[in-house]
């Protein structure tokens, strides 16, 4: 045989390892059939040769193990390395899973509500444990507040970012718009009296039930709202005209016409006063 052959037989694990299991098993093979032919009571030899035994088997694993140490080492590294990944890797789908489960306990929105995810506004379309799909809204827009932009909003969310339930808010909106009027003379407080007395006029037919409404998504919500009655306020800008501020609660499908109804109303109260003090002498 080669010397180098002989060197690796030598060196190999599996030799090694063979040769530990021959020598334990033969030891242990001579050692109970030295206490089987003693005169001992047969008591004393089958607890002296289970003894034999349990040792034996001890021997062999722990012979077998520190043979095998390094390999097993490696392999005890590559499987943790392998579980953290694993973990990693799934990391963002459990807390989906997890973020799933807290929003079906808390029940804080449903298929339809109106809700609010940080700074996402929409109308919820879907909702699995994954993933949750809006279709945005803006909630201070007009018309039907869609933007027609879909939202898939991943569940794990709900932990980092507040979400709000809007759903109070699909009929009735506080609406803000402000109209702008170069400064000619005319006390801008009149008009503020003359507005704020149109916009009564406009919201009259409405007036009821969006008092009811108001007190109903203050005490659900706990926010406090301008109420029924609109509100009017002057300021100016930074070249000095004046600024008109109207906020009004009202039905979302009037407020455009609302706006347009005041901005009108404004236009009219100017144009007649600028008349008048064109006519006098």
């Amino acid at each position: 045989m080669k010397p180098e052959l002989l060197e690796h037989i030598l060196d190999s694990k599996l030799f090694i390892t063979t040769c530990v299991i021959t020598l334990i098993m033969v030891l242990r093979g001579l050692l109970t059939l030295a206490i089987a032919r003693s005169s001992w009571a047969k008591a004393d030899k089958r607890r002296r040769i289970s003894t034999v035994h349990n040792i034996g088997n001890l021997l062999l694993v722990v012979g077998v193990i520190a043979v095998w140490v390094s390999e097993l080492r490696d392999f005890a590294l590559s499987i943790a390395a392998f579980s953290v990944a694993i973990v990693l890797a799934l990391k963002e789908v459990v807390q989906c899973l997890v973020g799933g489960l807290y929003q079906a306990n808390m029940r804080s929105f449903s298929v339809g509500d109106w809700i609010k995810v940080g700074n996402q506004f929409g109308e919820v379309t879907d909702s699995d444990w994954l993933s949750t799909t809006l279709l945005e809204i803006d909630p201070h827009g007009l018309g039907n507040g869609y933007t027609g932009t879909t939202l898939y909003i991943p569940n794990n969310a709900f932990f980092t970012q507040p979400v709000k339930n809007l759903n109070f808010m699909r009929r009735y909106i506080e609406h803000t718009f402000s109209i702008t009027r170069e400064h000619s003379g005319i006390n801008p407080f009149e008009a503020k009296k003359f507005i704020a007395e149109r916009l009564k006029e406009h919201c009259d037919s409405f007036r009821e039930v969006a008092e009811r409404y108001c007190n109903l998504i203050e005490n659900r919500m706990g926010v406090e709202l301008s109420g029924p009655d609109a509100k009017v306020c002057i300021t100016t800008n930074e070249v000095g005209h004046d600024v008109i501020t109207v906020t009004v609660f009202c039905p979302r499908e009037e407020a455009t016409n609302i706006e347009q109804l005041v901005t009108e109303d404004l236009f009219n109260f100017w144009f007649e006063k600028n008349r008048q003090l064109a006519a006098k002498p």
